[in-house]
């Protein structure tokens, strides 16, 4: 049984994704990592770019255009491997991350993390210049924390494949191609609220910036998929002990998402936005909203109001919006009821 399943979703990538398996080669020396490709319906079979670029990766699997979320499952259910890490066909690896990683899950943890950085790629030639570090992440050993505070890059974790496994299929929402825009927050949101031992370990875990085509360039896209993602976590949370403190951590997430909003921005996704927070938030308690200033603030006037007013601070939607009306009219109506 390999040590790590390394499983890189692919679409259209069959140039790029060549980066990644180098970047994962050179981490595993003195390792069993199993690499695992799901060519997501490529319009040129991922098999004819890797035998024309001469690679060779441990399996392959194709399947239909199912989006990011399952082409994720469909590796998660080809892994062999004692762990599982989720790659984009654009990210890298830092040379002691795999090691790192793997030290974690044979000392017990179910899920383990590292840092994350940022690098240029370019289609060709490979990684430009040097890593870029991001802001270090927090170290907990707090699922709850971890899960829906933290929420680090999807690149960043790795699993203990049997613990991942079970609470995917035991998810208490299922999974929906409304989700693959952001296919990660779905796996920390039905894992929030249960057991897990969480240990951040050394390593970076890096995102390739090139021109290409990526989920990013329309935050819009994103943010419909996370609010159904959230809406459908809140009304599945269990109410034990685990839930409640996944309850917490999350409506305080969702407030704090809700003031982050741009100014003008669609008002049905910023009511239901902030919904999320009246729903697990029933005591409307101000504590953990906001640094100092706003906390002031909403003990003075109330949450709502104190946010709606810091929310004039925002940039307009006008200033950063990548989709037309009818471009986010039909994308808003994707959404079931709330």
């Amino acid at each position: 049984m390999p040590d790590l399943s390394v499983i890189i979703p692919v679409y259209n990538r069959g140039e790029l994704v060549r980066h990644t398996l180098e970047s994962v080669r050179a981490a595993s020396a003195g390792l069993a990592v199993e690499t695992v490709l799901v060519d997501d319906g490529s319009a040129t079979p991922l098999a004819d770019d890797l035998a024309r670029l001469g690679l060779r990766v441990d399996r392959l699997v194709r399947q239909e255009n199912r989006g990011l979320l399952f082409a994720r499952l469909a590796g998660l259910d080809a892994a062999t491997g004692r762990g599982v890490l989720f790659l984009d066909s654009d990210d890298l690896l830092s040379p002691d991350k795999l090691h790192a990683h793997v030290a974690a899950h044979r000392a017990g943890a179910d899920v383990a993390y590292s840092d994350s950085a940022h690098q240029n790629l370019d289609d060709h030639t490979g990684p430009l210049g040097v890593p870029e570090l991001c802001a270090p992440q927090p170290a907990t050993a707090d699922p709850a924390e971890f899960f829906i505070t933290i929420q680090p890059a999807p690149h960043s974790p790795s699993f203990r494949t049997d613990y991942l496994r079970a609470r995917v299929a035991a998810a208490p929402f299922p999974p929906s191609p409304l989700y693959n825009p952001v296919a990660e927050i779905w796996f920390y949101h039905v894992c929030a609220p249960f057991p897990a031992r969480v240990v951040k370990c050394a390593g970076l875990a890096i995102g390739g910036r090139h021109p290409g085509a990526r989920l990013t360039n329309h935050w819009e896209r994103l943010a419909v998929a996370s609010l159904a993602v959230q809406e459908a976590f809140a009304r599945t949370v269990p109410a034990t002990p685990e839930g409640r403190r996944a309850a917490a951590r999350f409506a305080t997430k969702a407030f704090d998402s809700w003031r982050r909003l741009p100014r003008g921005f669609h008002p049905g996704l910023c009511a239901r936005q902030r919904d999320l927070w009246r729903c697990l938030a029933p005591d409307r308690d101000p504590a953990g909203l906001g640094g100092g200033v706003f906390q002031k603030a909403a003990r003075l006037l109330g949450p709502e109001t104190a946010g709606r007013l810091f929310r004039l601070r925002n940039a307009p939607y006008s200033a950063g919006r990548t989709l037309d009306d009818a471009q986010l009219a039909a994308l808003v109506a994707t959404l079931p009821p709330p």
